[in-house]
């Protein structure tokens, strides 16, 4: 409350922006948009307080953070147009911290689109602003996602070395989960359920310690995944994708969810149940796209 009472701005950007990352962290993305939203409005450049404000600047991470929200919450246009105005602030402002943050998340974005070419670009900028200016936390973050990208690209055993070099340099922040993602999806990708199910699961205690994360739905549909290619039964796998599209609604995460519908149409399709059993995951894809294209 004490912002409010002294009318310093400054100190209100930052409190909404640490109560965003709060929320968002939690997967409470609708309520974590709206302080980000908040934070941004009060914004103002010229403030000394915020151009010496410790760490990422509260400002940019008021822009950036909403990017990846608008993806997760089925906004894909939008998410772009963010992540443009994010990367020209952070490159403005000319604080290499502040830049690399930005573009580890920025990379995050292209990965969630599958858009390895790009993600590789904004990752190894990330990642020689880190080695110049000694930046180890969003290193490891840039290692994960270069490697993501070098995987997608066909570079398989070369990129998860590189995940795993980055999650061991990482540790257990906040955003442990998410490589996790990335490690799960890339051994998924090169016929490693076994893998990608140990990665998937790791995440997944992790969120259960953090008591929910922005990526919880996307862990589960990997375990899923994972378990439908070969490391448990189509019946682990039905439960494992049913979970990622309920945590999906509850965050209002309409991406994500469509991505468990499609996961749960191939699955019963290899039932074959396709015809019988698949109406509910085709009607919720049709309902997700419905809902995307009117956004």
């Amino acid at each position: 409350m004490w912002p409010n009472r002294l009318d310093d701005a400054a100190h209100l950007v930052g409190a909404h922006m640490a109560m965003g990352v709060s929320l968002y962290y939690q997967g409470k993305l609708d309520l974590a948009l709206a302080q980000f939203r908040r934070g941004f409005e009060m914004f103002d450049p010229h403030q000394q307080q915020i151009r010496d404000w410790p760490g990422s600047h509260p400002g940019v991470q008021c822009q950036f953070f909403p990017m990846l929200i608008s993806w997760m919450l089925g906004y894909p246009d939008r998410s772009l147009d963010e992540l443009r105005a994010a990367v020209k602030s952070a490159e403005t402002l000319g604080h290499p911290l502040t830049l690399a943050h930005t573009l580890c998340f920025v990379s995050l974005v292209h990965i969630f689109r599958h858009d390895p070419s790009a993600a590789a670009d904004y990752a190894g900028r990330a990642l020689r602003i880190c080695e110049e200016q000694r930046i180890a936390q969003y290193q490891a973050y840039a290692l994960c996602e270069n490697g993501w990208a070098l995987g997608a690209s066909g570079e398989s055993e070369k990129g998860l070395a590189q995940i795993g070099q980055g999650l061991d340099s990482y540790g257990l922040g906040a955003s442990q989960h998410m490589l996790l993602v990335l490690q799960a999806d890339a051994q998924l990708a090169i016929g490693k359920p076994a893998a990608a199910l140990a990665s998937a699961a790791a995440g997944l205690k992790a969120v259960e310690k953090a008591g929910g994360a922005p990526l919880e739905a996307e862990l589960h549909r990997l375990k899923g995944e994972a378990l439908l290619a070969g490391a448990g039964t189509l019946s682990e796998a039905e439960t494992a994708i049913e979970k990622s599209i309920d945590v999906a609604r509850r965050q209002n995460a309409k991406s994500w969810e469509l991505r468990g519908a499609m996961s749960l149409a191939r699955l019963r399709q290899q039932q074959g149940r396709l015809q019988e059993a698949s109406a509910p995951a085709r009607a919720r894809l049709r309902l997700v796209h419905r809902r995307l294209r009117h956004r």
